[in-house]
């Protein structure tokens, strides 16, 4: 036996490699993108690869399975040069931090200062500065890719001369010192320290995020009414138009007519042929409705002071054509400022303004108040303060490029660390790279300083730990085993109900097989064998809570364990039983029918036993040992298989989870519970062949 054991265990530890991976072929196989389901389908390309990133799927199929199966700790290790380790809060939280002289330190980032956070022994957090932990990982590497970034700003044309030769100066006495040999981090970072204090008083550190502005501005102004209008004639002019649906055609038209109401006081004729172009369009009539846009629409961007291509230039960071535009409408040679236009032109100029005011406060106020002179006729005023914005705009811009040219001309340096995502992470200063990171409560949130390389902290399969669930952002282990026990409360109440119930009512049917009380459990059983488990559920669900009101037809527990509401568990409990009854009976009677009709039964009758002893002794042991197969089997669909049941009944159970994980293709959660339904199946198989010993006592295992 305990060979037999040993073997069983070994077939355990085989399949649930196996399964696993199989789980993650078909998982990888899947259609879906989880980073979209994480994040929404609005994500940039920029930050669908800083997820994945972040959490190791960048990572080859390979590498990701042999990381969630053995860790990825000891590979954090080696690069941070410290030992990890992983310590729980006393609010439950799982955390990563490095042992760096018994304490436990982990790293973050502020602009491009590296705070050391220590944990002290009463829980509590400390936080210094440590830029001296910065490191020139290759000194004659970063001289080489200097020497060729010296070129590019020289053929720089959007700097201004004064600023290049600022820039070229501070650069070649780095490239003089990082061209000496046999220097130490510590007297490297000393004599390249004032230089790059030189390129970094040229950057204007508020000025960073105003792309994002810019790009946010040109978001938020692309939703103007004649903006809109001539979107819609740019995509009617595409060939793909045709297989647009009729909502994205009528979504089409009423732009056109939002546009003709915004026009019919400045210009009633053209405000008539772009309705005529929408209804046109909404009949279905692509072909004309472009036609008549045709003409239309060269006179709407000249109304709009070409208004459109400010936005354009904007969303392509193309600023110099959005300074010119600003300069045509300042020049009374080249966009006179007619009637028609005052009408049209001072909404444009204040949105700009709204938008704009956060990159350049003087920017967004000088085009608010050319609003304001066009809407009181005042053209002179306003062309001095559109004027004025372009002057503005042009010092952004100025500014925006140097900026990024200093910042890339500094040496860059890196380090390894645990972040406080609980990531081994490579940051890097100086360059100019940038991520998104996924924080609890605001989403994803663009950071700066570099984080190069990510390294997902996990222990492993093999040491008790799944990893993350991508769903919920929580440690699988802390979600699962919850679901686990709470599958087990369901599964194990319904099990004690329905098994004895169906093998007694089995035997009896058995025992009186053709008589009418074998009819009606037979006939019975299959009634509730072949009701599907959503009809019995809401069918129970209608009776006994709805018409009844004798208990809840919802199971919400929150963080209460299921015992503590038993009231809720009656229904979930009661149709597992009946959709379970029926097999198991008939299963059972079949067996017996089988049993008593055995060559050794009609011996024991004309022996003159009595009837009950053959029964009990001889017929009920044998009968049992195809229904114990078949309830064994049915362990592990009560704790996998009743996600219909679950769901039905809002059942916060495993099969829900893996149900819910599968649909999000959340990798980690649908392998750690394809590992415990492994478990349970081998594990109760064996328990039935141990348990057929004692029903047969002549089965016996080498």
């Amino acid at each position: 036996m305990a060979k037999f054991i040993l073997r069983r265990l070994g077939l355990l530890l085989l399949t649930m490699l196996i399964v696993s991976i199989a789980v993650f072929l078909i998982t990888e196989a899947a259609p879906g993108n989880i980073a979209r389901n994480v994040l929404g389908i609005h994500i940039t390309a920029e930050q669908e690869a800083s997820f994945l990133a972040q959490n190791g799927l960048d990572k080859p199929a390979y590498a990701r399975f042999f990381y969630w199966l053995v860790g990825s700790d000891w590979r954090a290790r080696r690069r941070i040069g410290l030992p990890v380790t992983q310590i729980a809060t006393e609010e439950g939280f799982i955390e990563w931090w490095a042992v760096e002289e018994d304490t436990l330190v982990r790293w973050k980032l502020e602009g491009e200062d590296l705070v050391t956070q220590r944990r002290q022994a009463d829980g509590t957090i400390k936080e210094t500065v440590e830029n001296e932990r910065w490191q020139i990982s290759d000194p004659a590497a970063e001289a080489a890719r200097l020497q060729i970034y010296r070129r590019q700003i020289v053929e720089n044309t959007a700097l201004r001369e004064t600023d290049r030769q600022a820039i070229l100066a501070a650069t070649d006495s780095i490239l003089d010192i990082l061209g000496q040999e046999g220097q130490s981090q510590e007297a490297l970072a000393a004599a390249l320290a004032g230089h790059e204090s030189a390129l970094e008083a040229l950057m204007d550190p508020t000025i960073s995020q105003a792309k994002d502005i810019f790009a946010q501005a040109a978001r938020e102004l692309s939703r103007d009414e004649l903006y809109q209008a001539i979107v819609v004639f740019e995509s009617l002019s595409d060939p793909a138009i045709y297989e647009a649906q009729v909502g994205e055609l009528k979504s089409m038209a009423r732009h056109l007519d939002k546009a003709a109401d915004t026009l019919q006081e400045a210009n009633p004729m053209l405000a008539a042929t772009v309705r005529e172009a929408g209804q046109t369009l909404d009949a279905g009539d692509i072909s004309e409705a472009r036609e008549i846009l045709a003409n239309a629409i060269p006179a709407v961007q000249d109304l709009s002071g070409d208004f459109a291509t400010f936005i354009d230039a904007l969303q392509v960071e193309d600023y110099e054509q959005a300074i010119l535009v600003l300069q045509d409408l300042a020049d009374p040679a080249k966009t006179p400022l007619d009637a028609t236009r005052l009408v049209v032109m001072p909404k444009r100029l204040r949105d700009a303004g709204k938008q704009l005011k956060s990159v350049d406060a003087e920017l967004g106020t000088a085009l608010r108040q050319a609003s304001e002179n066009l809407t009181e006729g005042n053209t002179a005023d306003a062309r001095g303060h559109i004027a004025l914005a372009a002057e503005r705009m042009e010092e952004v811009v100025r500014l925006i490029n140097v900026t990024e040219v200093a910042r890339e001309a500094r040496v860059i340096r890196h380090f390894w660390g645990v972040d406080i995502q609980n990531h081994g992470v490579l940051w890097e200063k100086g360059g100019e790279r940038e991520a998104w990171q996924l924080i609890a409560g605001s989403g994803l949130v663009k950071t700066s300083g570099g984080p190069a390389e990510y390294i997902p902290l996990q222990k492993g399969l093999l040491r008790g730990d799944p990893g993350l669930s991508m769903r919920t952002q929580r440690p699988v282990a802390d979600t699962i085993f919850r679901r686990l026990r709470n599958s087990i409360v369901l599964a194990g109440i319904a099990f004690v109900v329905v098994m004895p119930l169906a093998l007694v009512l089995g035997l009896i049917a058995g025992l009186n097989e053709g008589r009418l009380i074998d009819r009606v459990l037979t006939i019975g059983g299959l009634i509730t064998t072949v009701t599907p488990e959503f009809a019995t559920g809401i069918f129970l669900i209608l009776i006994f809570a709805q018409w009844l009101q004798l208990v809840p037809g919802a199971t919400v527990f929150g963080e209460k364990a299921p015992w503590e509401r038993l009231d809720m568990l009656v229904l979930p409990v009661l149709t597992l039983t009946l959709v379970e009854l029926g097999y198991v009976l008939r299963i059972t009677r079949a067996s017996m029918v089988d049993v008593m009709k055995a060559p050794y039964i009609r011996t024991a009758v004309l022996k003159g036993l009595p009837y009950w002893r053959i029964v009990v002794k001889h017929a009920v042991r044998n009968a049992l040992i195809a229904p114990i197969t078949v309830i064994m089997l049915h362990v592990n669909w009560l704790l996998g298989g009743i996600v219909i049941v679950e769901v039905i009944f809002g059942y916060p159970g495993l099969g829900k989870y893996l149900l819910d994980s599968a649909l999000f293709k959340d990798f980690n959660a649908i392998e750690a519970g394809a590992m415990i339904l492994v478990a349970v199946a081998v594990g109760t198989q064996l328990l039935a062949d141990i348990v057929y010993t004692f029903l047969n006592p002549r089965i016996r295992y080498a």
